[in-house]
């Protein structure tokens, strides 16, 4: 294929929101697009009534810290709809036991033994291996040292001991993308971790302490670098907001985005088969499922890992592996709502985490009403729980019908929470192989598929590439777009990054 350049026609193959990112941008920047999609436009940010009112099915939040969600809201003009969450701290369930996650940590990394120390979360015997990092010299196979990625839970069970990475860090981690910090890439997954690995100090905690440190001091530009991450992931409740969202849900930046975009022709109903060099070796020509084929000058490609991968074979071949070589994990989420009475008290915190080695299906549950003031309604006097179960290694719940996975996650919030009566209301989604697992090496490898890519008219953007939350997926799409050659106003008044 030629030199890629600025495209005058693009397909977006995806109408997740990476796709839809992609798509707005394209159209801003005067391409004519065709978007195809062939479930529902929004992909996993979806939001439906429940229990008399709007309730997530997916991702209920993004991180504000970071520019990319934010700076879109402030297109689509949502930024006066935000909302921040009312609750900040969270539980983790362990030994029988709700703890409150302590202050002063980084990525469940304690920087603070002491508040570790009075959370109850470890024995004395779990501190004292904590604080050997203090001493512990330095390993060969460090990231400092060895100059490479590595896995976090190797990593981390070396410098800290076991019990803390098993109780804090593992279901800290493993909830951003239901993975296995046994086999999850640090650099991928936990940059700000990295960076802390590779400051010259062995020890962990003390890089954490100053990462910490560095993020506190005045005039620090909250979105700027590791340390703005680090800040975001647990700070007092007189600080800045940390996540937000729009009144109505997630699905309001699906709503908004659909809205800007009624130039662009959407496609629905229909999946791309095929993906190749378009006539004369110019371009791209996508072909659907139907048979039916669309040329365009580029194509951009926010599908699923393991969807993206057979799409880029005629294309790039060694990033097609790459994508196919992604593993992913499957979860479900189950929106239940019960009579506050019949409840233990979930007031005060967001949710809870429960580790692995506690034995329950469920992997965490959060608070919702608790946690999002515009969910509580005072009539019904109800409390509202969204339910995660599912994660790498662990696939019991594929197993069970819908009644069967509501009653075991009603025994396990039994052993969380106490329950005394049936849920009033249940809804259950299903995301199989939804969440994409970076093992050590993940960025390299796609850094490698993004040169291989670089000189064809096709781009891949969406949660494969670094980062599974809203901002990265924002992040990625306009990256892809920017790669073209296409630029786009915006109400900032800014270039596109």
């Amino acid at each position: 294929m030629s030199e890629a350049k600025r495209p005058e026609r693009a397909i977006v193959v995806g109408g997740g929101l990476s796709g839809l990112v992609a798509a707005l941008r394209l159209s801003q920047g005067g391409v004519e697009v065709t978007l195809v999609e062939p479930d529902r436009i929004g992909g996993k940010l979806q939001t439906s009534a429940f229990a008399g009112r709007l309730v997530d099915e997916g991702a209920d939040a993004f991180l504000l810290r970071v520019p990319w969600a934010a700076a879109l809201a402030h297109d689509l003009e949502l930024d006066g709809e935000l909302i921040s969450p009312a609750e900040r701290s969270a539980h983790v369930f362990v030994g029988g036991e709700r703890r409150t996650i302590p202050h002063g940590h980084v990525m469940g990394v304690p920087a603070d033994l002491d508040a570790l120390a009075a959370s109850g979360l470890l024995s004395p015997e779990g501190l004292a291996r904590v604080a050997e990092d203090l001493h512990l010299p330095a390993d060969p196979t460090d990231p400092h040292e060895a100059g490479t990625d590595v896995a976090v839970g190797p990593y981390l069970r070396r410098r800290l001991g076991d019990e803390v990475v098993d109780h804090l860090i593992d279901p800290l981690l493993g909830g951003i993308n239901a993975g296995d910090t046994a086999t999850m890439s640090l650099a991928a997954v936990v940059p700000q971790l990295d960076a802390a690995a590779r400051s010259g100090d062995p020890s962990l905690l003390r890089s954490c302490r100053a990462q910490l440190a560095r993020a506190a001091a005045p005039g620090r530009n909250p979105s700027a670098g590791s340390g703005a991450v680090v800040a975001a992931i647990d700070e007092p409740a007189e600080a800045p907001p940390i996540f937000a969202a729009p009144m109505g849900g997630m699905a309001r930046f699906v709503d908004a985005l659909v809205g800007a975009i009624p130039s662009v022709d959407v496609v629905a109903g229909r999946s791309v088969a095929v993906l190749e060099p378009g006539p004369g070796g110019r371009g791209v020509r996508a072909v659907l499922d139907d048979g039916t084929a669309i040329d365009a000058d580029a194509a951009i490609v926010t599908t699923p890992a393991h969807v993206t991968g057979p799409l880029l074979a005629a294309v790039a071949p060694d990033a097609a592996a790459t994508f196919l070589g992604i593993d992913h994990s499957s979860v479900a989420m189950l929106t239940m709502a019960f009579a506050r009475a019949d409840l233990g008290d979930t007031t005060g915190h967001s949710g809870c985490l429960v580790p692995r080695d506690q034995g329950l299906l469920v992997t965490a549950t959060s608070y919702g009403t608790s946690k999002w003031a515009q969910l509580r309604d005072p009539e019904r006097d109800d409390v509202i729980l969204r339910t995660s179960v599912g994660r790498t290694g662990d696939l019991r719940f594929t197993d069970l019908d819908d009644t069967e996975l509501a009653d075991e996650v009603v025994a396990d919030l039994d052993r969380i929470l106490g329950v005394t009566g049936a849920p009033t209301e249940v809804r259950i989604g299903r995301w199989m192989r939804s969440l994409p697992q970076y093992a050590p090496g993940h960025l390299e490898r796609i850094a490698a598929a993004e040169a291989e890519l670089a000189p064809t008219s096709v781009r891949v953007a969406g949660m494969a590439l670094r980062g599974v939350g809203i901002p990265a997926c924002v992040r990625a799409a306009e990256e892809a777009v920017a790669s073209l050659g296409v630029t786009w106003p915006t109400r900032r008044g800014l270039a596109p990054a």
